[in-house]
């Protein structure tokens, strides 16, 4: 399976085959490395798109001017509008600001497939928003990887 992570190029992508990107919790790596559960699972039908930088420095200022943080920004966001299908995860006991605002931007996509944890701190906000606007929710990650395998 084409497994993409930032910054890799994903104009590389094996057309073939649809995308997933995979959104939700890291929290400054606080939480559990879902992604790699999921690039697990998933198999070799589809290019997947990872935003976990295996080479991330948090001491990395977070600002417009900063090239690596503007980088890794921008990834996300083409590998986002790019993928065919989003996987959001929301894990529980995390606060996860950048997986809210994806969240708000592509709501209205029919791209979004969510997956939110009991405990994560915003959970009735983004059931509220998944059933307002048809977004897709899942009890956990095999659900999701099972739908997305059919």
């Amino acid at each position: 399976m084409p497994i993409f992570k930032a910054p890799q190029d994903i104009s590389k992508k094996d057309i073939s085959k649809p995308s997933i990107f995979l959104a939700g919790s890291i929290d400054m790596d606080k939480a559990v490395n879902w992604q790699k559960y999921c690039e697990d699972r998933l198999d070799n039908a589809f290019n997947v798109f990872n935003p976990r930088r295996e080479s991330w420095n948090s001491d990395w200022k977070q600002e417009i001017e900063n090239e690596k943080f503007r980088e890794q920004v921008e990834w996300e966001l083409n590998a986002l509008e790019e993928a065919d299908d989003i996987i959001l995860f929301f894990a529980a006991n995390t606060k996860s600001p950048i997986s809210l605002l994806e969240f708000g931007l592509f709501a209205k996509s029919r791209k979004l497939k969510v997956v939110c944890e009991n405990g994560f701190w915003r959970k009735g906000n983004v059931d509220v928003v998944c059933e307002m606007y048809g977004v897709e929710r899942y009890d956990n990650l095999n659900a999701v990887i099972n739908k997305l395998k059919k």
